[in-house]
């Protein structure tokens, strides 16, 4: 539990009114992806609020992986967009069943697919299916930037309130998969996510129960009550982790206050997204309240921009930086640096902007 933190409720975000959201997604760079019945939406990592992608009629589940997103129509077609330029093409040699969750993992030059089914798991490469797992899945959920090429690397599916570890196989074998259960409860489980050392969040009506890949518990988060269709994400950009209810038609960030202690005084961590296109976010953690300034400088040293100053407290600070110098000119395509300075200490990082 003390490795772990207390988890603490740090914003909601307020979907879009009018829209029926279907399935959500979480890129590797923090960004959230919005299903909807005629449209692909994406949330910036630190906006709420979201612009539309693609539209795209009847989607039912989607993933993002690197700069390609996949989505699953009503028609049980996969479709392959690329998020750069929009552009989509459809695979249509492959014949699904029902497929009620997708997620890809691999390197994007050669990334693995693989889609829920009733009673099954297929696994795509190349756009073909390479091998099938039967088993009653409810839920299932990867590591996040898990390597798939190496049997270590679990994943993990839910059926009727059990957990399963499936290992000893690979997207290159995949029929030395086993499973093994490593959680159960009496208590209806809502869904599950893990995050990228494998640790398993489990959501039921009232509560996060966090366990590690070998199924040994670690903490409970409560929660306020949510209904029975809620699903949780789990962001591999900052570690948070977020519940949809789809009833409130939200989503809550969940995040500890411990994830980044280290016993420094003052951590500096890497912005997010980066490269820049037209946002980041910068991220500080203090051990104890300081008077401090955060500034940003060009690849010769000149300041570009002043984004914070002031006394900040203890705890985790979060600034946004839109791109922009102090007269809100959009700045040059570029490599920067980030100084956050006070009296006891400075953290310098480096980031880039490229559009």
């Amino acid at each position: 539990c003390i490795a772990f933190g207390e988890w603490h409720q740090t914003r909601d975000i307020t979907l879009p009114k009018g829209i029926q959201v279907n399935d959500l997604s979480i890129s590797s760079s923090g960004e959230l992806w919005i299903l909807s019945t005629s449209s692909i939406l994406k949330y910036e990592a630190a906006s709420d609020n979201p612009f539309l992608i693609q539209e795209f009629r009847n989607g039912k589940v989607l993933a993002v992986h690197g700069s390609k997103v996949y989505v699953i129509d009503q028609g049980n077609q996969l479709f392959s967009i690329d998020a750069s330029d929009q552009e989509y093409s459809v695979v249509k040699d492959i014949s699904l069943m029902g497929p009620q969750r997708i997620a890809v993992v691999g390197p994007d030059t050669d990334p693995s697919i693989i889609i829920q089914e009733p009673n099954q798991l297929s696994f795509i490469r190349n756009m073909q299916i390479t091998g099938q797992l039967s088993s009653a899945v409810d839920r299932f959920t990867t590591v996040p930037l898990g390597d798939y090429s190496i049997p270590e690397t679990p994943f993990f599916t839910l059926a009727q309130n059990r957990i399963y570890a499936w290992t000893d196989g690979s997207v290159h074998n995949i029929q030395g998969y086993q499973k093994r259960q490593i959680f159960s409860a009496a208590h209806t489980i809502f869904d599950i996510t893990a995050d990228k050392s494998g640790n398993i969040f489990v959501l039921f009506a009232d509560s996060v129960v966090v366990i590690d890949p070998e199924g040994t518990y670690k903490t409970t988060v409560s929660i306020d009550n949510v209904p029975m269709n809620s699903a949780i994400l789990y962001n591999p950009a900052n570690d948070n982790v977020l519940i949809f209810n789809r009833t409130m038609r939200n989503v809550r960030v969940l995040s500890s206050t411990n994830k980044y202690a280290t016993g420094e005084l003052i951590t500096l961590h890497s912005n997010q997204p980066n490269p820049v296109d037209n946002y980041t976010e910068i991220e500080f953690t203090l051990a104890q309240p300081l008077d401090l300034t955060l500034t940003i400088y060009n690849l010769i040293g000149e300041p570009i921009k002043v984004l914070a100053q002031g006394r900040y407290a203890n705890g985790t600070h979060r600034v946004i930086w839109r791109a922009t110098d102090e007269r809100g000119n959009v700045v040059p395509n570029g490599i920067y640096f980030y100084r956050l300075e006070s009296k006891k200490g400075v953290a310098i990082r480096q980031l880039i902007i490229l559009r």
